[in-house]
């Protein structure tokens, strides 16, 4: 099947993974603020001074949580799909999920997703790709917010780099300026990480 395929180019991390430790700088409102991180398996705590760590917990989360494993068979593959259109973005899939997901995969990849929420919607218009080994990871990124009634809420561009670290490639920066009620701009970059034992 086209989205199975697709998924199964994409890397990801084994259940066992033990995690890792780093330093940690955030850039946000104009500042750099240093600490450190200690992932659990897939779980940051972060240690940052001046109540910034709630933020930079939520992104490292974000990024861990799509590299860990899930059978197909148990994520996506649950649901019925069918397709519903072909066209410059690729083949158009639609899930029968509680999001009234909506899928493109262009080239045996993921070009778009789109998840319904009760406080609105959300597309994530994957723009490029990196290697890692034989399988994919996101690299740039645009994510386009809707509130309940469609209007446009707010465009986040996300750049992520990963690395090569022991056996496993992992995260060292994610880059993200949000475009909404202003421009934001933050940048999460880990350094000297070590995988657990």
């Amino acid at each position: 099947m086209l989205l199975k395929r697709a998924r199964e180019q994409i890397y990801t991390l084994p259940p066992e993974f033990p995690g890792f430790r780093a330093g940690l700088a955030l850039y946000l409102g104009g500042a750099w603020y240093l600490g450190r991180v200690e992932v659990e398996g897939f779980r940051p705590q972060v240690d940052l001074p001046e109540g910034v760590g709630g933020l930079a917990e939520k992104e490292l989360a974000s990024l861990l949580g799509h590299r860990r494993f899930v059978p197909f068979e148990e994520g996506e593959g649950r649901y019925p799909i069918r397709l519903v259109e072909e066209g410059p973005l690729g083949a158009g899939l639609a899930l029968e999920d509680p999001f009234r997901s909506r899928i493109w995969v262009r080239e045996g990849r993921l070009a778009l997703i789109e998840r319904h929420l009760p406080e609105g919607s959300f597309r994530i218009h994957l723009e490029t790709w990196k290697e890692a080994e034989d399988r994919l990871l996101p690299h740039r990124f645009l994510l386009v917010h809707r509130d309940p009634q469609g209007r446009l809420d707010r465009v986040e561009r996300f750049r992520d780099e990963y690395a090569p670290v022991g056996p496993y490639w992992l995260p060292v920066e994610r880059e993200v300026a949000v475009e909404g009620r202003g421009l934001e701009a933050m940048v999460l970059r880990l350094e000297n990480l070590e995988v657990k034992a």
